[in-house]
This record gives C-alpha cells, structure tokens and sequence, in this order.
C-alpha cells in the first residue's frame, strides 16, 4: 500500500475528534488539527499551524506563546507549504512526527527517527522533543533543537558533533511572508581556533572569533554581556556555542533575517532590538582586504590603513575609497630573518581570519611572541594570556584577513595582535615615535603658553573695565596681585590642552580643593580677601565656575577657548554646573611609596599603534 494512503487510513478514524488544547504532548493516539495547539507547560511557547506575513500558505511551526506580537522561532515545513486549512500533524505508527496534507493526500513533512517514539512533547524551552516512553519517560529519539531554522533561542546548541556529523547552524527565511530556506546561513567553522561566520551563499558576509576569554575590561564594558552569558565548548567530540539569560525571565532570541542580519532582541512589551550586524562598514568581511586594518572610528579619513609594515597594493584604488586589493609589504631592503626584527602591536584587535591559524595552549605572552619569532614564515601573533599567566596562543603564517577595531557589542573580547615587521621598519618606528613625543611637548606647551597669556590678558581687561574710577597707588614695594579666581581660569584653560595626571599639594591639588568649594556652596572662601568690595561677588563667581568648568573630567564637556571667551564678556550666557575634574587621583601614601620607574617600562620590540586626537 502507498504509504501516504496508509497514513491518511490511519487518520480516518480521529478526523471528527477534537484535540485538546490545554496539553503539552502528542501521543499516537491524538493528532492536531488546523486551528488546535500544543503549549509548553509553562505556556511560554505554542506549537500549531499558521501563515506567515501576508501569505495564505499554512505551516506548522513554533512561536512564543503569550506576547501580542506572533514571532516563530522553528518550523517543519518551511519548504514544503500546505494550501489551505487541510493539513494533520500526528505521530505515525513508527514513532515518527508526519505532516499530512489531506487535500492533496501526500506527506508534507516528518521526522526521520531511527528509533521508535511513543510521545512528542512542547517543553518550555522552545524545543519539540521525541521520547521513546510515555508520558516524555524514556530517552530523546529526535528534537527539534537539533534542526534549527532561522532562530536561535537560549541553550540551543550552535556548532558541530564531530562523531556524527550533525550540524547546528541557522539559515534565513526567503522572506516575511516565505519561512522556506534563505540565502543567507550562521554557522560555526570548527578549525584549530573556531569562529562563528555569516555566510550569504558561501560568500562570508561577517565574522568573529568567538572562543576567547573575554578580558574584564572589555567584558564589563560590552553591551550583550549585560542580559546574557555566552559558553563556548571545544573537545574531540563536539564544538559549539550557546547562551543563557542571565534574568531567567528575559525573553531573548537571536535570529538571521532575511536580509542578512544577524539580530539579538529582547522583550520589554515589545521586541527591542539590542544588536545588529553587520553594522558598520568595518563589519564587513575583509572589508580592507589581506593585511589592512579597518577602524570605523576613523570617520574623518578613510576607515582602512594597511597593518605595520605594510602598504597598499593600489594606492591609486585606496585613493578612491577602494581597499579590496589589501596591502603588501613595504618596499624597502628587508632585513635576514633573525636580525633584529620584532613585533607592533596592533591594539584591542577583531584577530585576523583564523581559518588557517595554530592554536597552542597554555603559554605565557612571551613564549608565544618567541614561538613566533623563532619561525621566519609566522606573521602575527595573539595571546589570550595576561601578566604572568599562561593561555591560548594563536599565530598567524598566511593573509592576515579581516582586521579591525574591536567594537564592544558581542559578549567576546578583542585582542592586542602583535604583527610581525624587520628590524629597518621596526627601527624607524621606533624613531617616528620618539620624533612624535617631542613634537607633542613642544606643540602643547606651546599651546598652554599662549592660552594663559591669553586668558590673563582676557581677565586683566575684565578687571580694568570693573574697576573704573579706583585708583590704585602704590610705593615700588608694594605689590598688586593677579585674583585666584583667575588664577582658577588660568588652570581651566590649561587642561583643555594637557590632560596630566599628575598631582601635586599645590596646583592642581589647589584646582580640586575649589570644585570641593564650589559644589558644597562655599566658593566665596576662594576669594582673596582685598577684593572684597571692589568687584561685584557674583562676577567673581562666575569666573570662578568657568575655570572649573575647564578642568572638568569628559573632553567633551569642556568649553572651547571662543566659549570661554564669550563667557568671560557676556553675562548673559547660562553656566553649567562643573562636574569633577579630570587629574585628580586619590593615592594611598602606601601606593605613592612603592610606585617605582621600572613599572612604566615597555619592550624595545614592540611598538603601539596610537592616534593623537586634539580636543
């Protein structure tokens, strides 16, 4: 007999019983009907059929049970729609799930369990789980974790079983109103260092290298780190991640659309989207090419530059914009291999492309930079490894691909990648770097100098205009004093240029005394007592709350030198509150003491990337 008829048969005699809704599990002997549902004891998914967007096909599927907003997370018959309200999902006679689609008498979809299952139920989870015995006793025959769609939920498995070849990985719709298998897939690449990859076709679309030890600055810092806990699982038997609310009762899900974006929502009455990438032009794989490095912080100038020692292979096309041709090495006369050479270090780093990467386990930094240098074909190194402790050391002898600034938005860490330049390069670097130092000093103090001429001339100008009509005399030994509260402003306008940290008792120490004052209502203690009366008393607190305004901590909340100006000129202009300045740093006397020169030294092989920014 036909085995589709043989189904149908099997049907006939429940197609007039009603199923019951209030129930988590499917026995042999029920089925669900168009229009009935399965729900998770804990009511927090559904399980039945339904049409998505503005389409009539009908699927069985899953979807959150409770929200206004219908959002499915799974469903079996994504390629294979049913036309109209015909069809049937039961549990055959061999222990496997069957969608059955009456109308045109054929089998839409079923499980393919080796193993004979006596009940299919919907936990709480999301998960649609066969078991061998009743009543969800017994072992797990199939789940539908183990196929996932386009959605991703808490504790699904994302990777790869080694032993048995399964895949976990999620796959877009086609659209909104079409849930068949999309173009665009997310998987796990299980290589020596695994990497999670956004896959259009099998062009990749975005990366990251998602088995790292977040560092604690970075993880404290990271937005996802914040709802969620990430795990990632590498052994001889499987590979994969997954995550877990750390708010047992947030609703999370990620999913890939249908456009290509891979997404973390959350529900708060309505779905809130907390990530979406790509998101910037450096998200872009390779988007600098082999050797470059993409920094979307950079949005004066082009985003890419080339890695050090490193040039770019068209500067013809980099001056149009276009850097998929990558960087080369420089052309000059390279040193012999184990002369000199070292290593720059590329800050804070998404680590190349690990595809073709080495993995090597419990070294400490310095072993891992000397495993590298020992080897003349190794380009680059990373280490997982902090102080004195001993990691994950990855090296890199192949297209260092896909480099860019670590942005804080997955629950992963960057890294400070270590790139590989001869002793000609590494030399000058040295020297540019030096060079660089002293033309800052001398360019600040400059600026310092002439902003404190200025802002005393500035002030001298307010005070003889305030003070018209006094005469002040006085014999050659006498001596008129400039007010503090300039001397206030004078501080003010130096830190815009300098942002030391140092401290000494008078000074800047003097500077923090004020702010104390001023935010506890006594800043009239700051005034020089011979100017009492000469000057009106809330002129002088204003001055005195500019130059506090000056030294406050964020760049970015200090006025410009024409603010301060207009400040200083017009009494019209609206004040800020002073927020707290920026130097002051409270030291135990035991700290101070025990701080000693050596722990501000660095390495003569390895050299920082910085950019100086003005404010």
């Amino acid at each position: 007999m036909n085995p589709e008829k043989w189904v149908f048969n099997l049907l006939l005699p429940f197609l007039f019983i009603r199923f019951c809704t209030s129930t988590d599990t499917l026995t042999p002997t029920q089925f669900i009907k168009d229009g009935d549902v399965l729900v998770s004891s804990g009511e927090t998914f559904a399980l039945g059929f339904f049409s998505p967007g503005n389409s009539s096909r009908r699927y069985v599927g899953i979807w959150y049970n409770k929200i206004s907003e219908q959002t499915v997370v799974w469903v079996a018959n994504r390629d294979c729609p049913i036309n109209g309200t015909s069809g049937v999902l039961s549990l055959s006679r061999d222990g496997n799930l069957v969608i059955y689609d009456n109308t045109q008498n054929r089998t839409a979809w079923q499980t393919h369990a080796s193993v004979v299952s006596y009940s299919a139920r919907l936990l709480d989870s999301g998960n649609l789980v066969l078991f061998q015995g009743d009543s969800g006793s017994g072992g797990v025959v199939w789940q539908s974790f183990d196929h996932p769609t386009n959605t991703l939920l808490p504790n699904m498995k994302h990777g790869l079983d080694r032993r048995t070849g399964l895949e976990w990985f999620l796959t877009s719709w086609k659209s909104r109103d079409d849930p068949g298998t999309g173009e665009y897939s997310y998987r796990v690449e299980p290589n020596e260092f695994p990497q999670l990859i956004l896959f259009k076709g099998s062009t990749r679309v975005w990366r990251i290298p998602s088995w790292l030890k977040p560092r604690r600055t970075a993880e404290a810092e990271t937005t996802a780190s914040s709802i969620l806990n990430a795990t990632y699982v590498n052994n001889r038997d499987q590979v994969y991640a997954f995550y877990t609310p750390i708010n047992a009762s947030t609703l999370l899900t990620t999913f890939v659309d249908e456009l290509g974006s891979l997404k973390l929502l959350t529900w708060v009455g309505k779905w809130v989207e907390f990530y979406s990438v790509p998101g910037d032009q450096c998200a872009a794989y390779g988007r600098c090419g082999a050797y470059g490095y993409c920094d979307s912080n950079n949005r004066q100038d082009f985003e890419c530059t080339c890695l050090p020692g490193y040039e770019p292979r068209s500067a013809e096309e980099w001056y149009l914009r276009d850097a998929s041709g990558g960087c080369i090495k420089e052309r000059k006369a390279l040193s012999m291999c184990g002369n000199g050479e070292g290593f720059v270090k590329v800050v804070d780093a998404i680590i190349p492309d690990t595809s073709k990467a080495r993995l090597l386990m419990s070294l400490s930094v310095h072993e891992c930079k000397d495993e590298c240098l020992r080897n003349c074909s190794c380009l680059a190194y990373a280490s997982e490894a902090e102080g004195g402790e001993r990691a994950k050391c990855i090296t890199w002898y192949e297209n260092l691909m896909d480099v860019r600034k670590f942005v804080r938005r997955f629950p992963v860490g960057g890294l400070d990648l270590y790139v590989r330049v001869d002793a000609v390069e590494l030399g000058q670097r040295m020297k540019s770097r030096r060079i660089m130092q002293k033309k800052v000093v001398v360019v600040v103090t400059s600026v310092v100098l002439t902003s404190l001429l200025f802002i005393i001339l500035v002030c001298w100008l307010v005070m003889k205009k305030r003070r018209r009509g006094i005469d002040i005399q006085g014999s050659d030994e006498e001596k008129i004093e400039l007010p503090i509260f300039d001397m206030v402003t004078i501080v003010g306008a130096t830190n815009n240029f300098s942002n030391t940290n140092k401290i000494g008792e008078g000074g800047f120490g003097f500077v923090y005394k004020a702010w104390k004052l001023w935010i506890d209502g006594k800043a009239f203690e700051l005034i020089d007592p011979v100017m009492e009366g000469s000057f009106s008393m809330s002129k002088v607190l204003r001055c005195i709350q500019i130059g506090l305004l000056c030294v406050q901590k964020c760049p970015e909340d200090r006025p410009t030198m024409s603010s301060v100006v207009l400040m200083l000129v017009s009494d019209i202009v609206t004040l800020p509150q002073p927020k707290q300045p920026g130097f002051y740093i409270e030291r135990s006397s035991k700290e101070t003491h025990e701080r000693s020169p050596s722990q501000s030294s660095s390495s003569i092989n390895e050299v920082t990337m910085t950019q100086l920014e003005a404010r």
